[in-house]
């Protein structure tokens, strides 16, 4: 009779257990496949960049001021310019790359860097535009990855192809780009086209 009852208890505690599992059929999602699945797809911020890159320079060249028009002196906010100058150094050292430039139409105080990367700091490009704006977006996440991928596509699409180091030192450089106001002497410029001769 104990045998019977342990049995019978055994094979309660069996079925118990495998209901307590969730046995069923799970259907398995291969990585990167989700998104047929549930519905939801991953951010892709290299896409969203690429996609509006081309519109983001039309707009930002549309609406830079020449060096002449800029006001310095703003405290807030990210500013399409244009300029012409001279090279005076190159500096490679740090990943955060610059151009130091003297921009012609400029008599200020003001020091002016051109951002070369491979690094890049700030948001300029992304906030100086329209093509896209927050509430395209599902968090501050993606917003701050989409300001990011638009700083890749400079270095990409902008640097790169100047094959730039110290010998460009001393040479014209030709601009359009985006500075965020600084309450520094040193105004920073991620340029969106570029030409040195």
């Amino acid at each position: 009779m104990k045998k019977r009852f342990a049995a019978a208890m055994a094979t309660a505690l069996a079925l118990f257990t495998i209901s307590m599992t969730g046995c069923g059929i799970v259907k398995v999602v291969k990585i990167g496949e989700e998104a047929a699945l549930t519905g939801e797809t991953v951010f892709d911020a290299g896409a969203e960049s690429q996609g509006s890159w081309g519109a983001i320079v039309e707009e930002i060249t549309g609406n830079a001021q020449e060096i002449s028009a800029a006001d310095f002196d703003v405290t807030s906010g990210a500013f399409p310019i244009s300029a012409t100058g001279k090279i005076i150094s190159v500096d490679q050292e740090s990943k955060k790359g610059t151009l130091t430039v003297e921009l012609d139409g400029y008599s200020g105080d003001k020091t002016f860097k051109i951002q070369i990367g491979p690094v890049y700091s700030g948001t300029s490009v992304r906030d100086a535009q329209t093509q896209k704006i927050y509430s395209d977006f599902t968090n501050q996440g993606e917003w701050s990855e989409y300001a990011l991928a638009l700083n890749d596509l400079v270095n990409t699409n902008v640097v790169t192809p100047l094959a730039l180091d110290s010998s460009a030192a001393g040479k014209t450089i030709t601009l359009v780009g985006v500075y965020s106001a600084s309450a520094t002497s040193t105004i920073t410029i991620t340029p969106v086209s570029m030409s040195i001769s």
